[in-house]
């Protein structure tokens, strides 16, 4: 969580490092994903350090700007969710539940959902770092996945897998064998 401007500068640098893009006026003008990960960071930033009445106009106004720049490329990613080194290939349906944790250095494809289990929308999952999410996959419930885990594309994981490393495929997901 980003608690200093320090913290809102590393974020936004880890961001940049792990991104599909340079960082250069070109890519920080034109790039829209790399847009709306500094309208993020930037709206976590004001949101979890500033207090007072100016503060408050200017939250809305930093919030609207970071949800029309998701909204304009399909990410419904709440604020606070995800750690340092979010990676985001490229734009389109992605939903992501306000009540979800995810570790430093996530990497999420198109057409992902992390969402909550049914009538029970305090109970989504968490994420360990370094983890992977392929095209399309859908997690939900109160799950809890590894460090380095790998859904693969169009996974449906709807228990938790604490295994370090482990590769997810299927639906419902299981853990795929080396040997296979």
């Amino acid at each position: 969580m980003i608690n200093n401007k320090s913290d809102y500068r590393y974020y936004k640098s880890r961001d940049a490092e792990n991104g599909t893009f340079h960082i250069n006026l070109k890519e920080y003008i034109f790039n829209d994903i790399w847009r709306f990960l500094r309208a993020l960071r930037y709206a976590e930033y004001i949101h979890n350090t500033k207090q007072g009445t100016f503060w408050k106009v200017y939250k809305l106004f930093v919030k609207y700007r970071y949800k029309s720049i998701g909204k304009k490329l399909g990410f419904s990613i709440p604020m606070n969710v995800f750690g340092p080194g979010l990676t985001l290939p490229h734009y389109g349906n992605i939903v992501v539940s306000s009540y979800s944790k995810v570790g430093e250095n996530c990497k999420i494809h198109v057409g992902v959902n992390i969402g909550a289990a049914f009538n029970k929308p305090k109970e989504a999952p968490v994420l360990g770092n370094n983890c992977y999410i392929g095209p399309g996959a859908k997690l939900f419930g109160a799950i809890t996945l590894g460090d380095r885990v790998q859904v693969g594309a169009n996974a449906v994981v709807n228990k938790s897998f604490l295994e370090e490393g482990a590769v997810l495929v299927g639906v419902p997901a299981k853990k795929l064998n080396r040997s296979d």
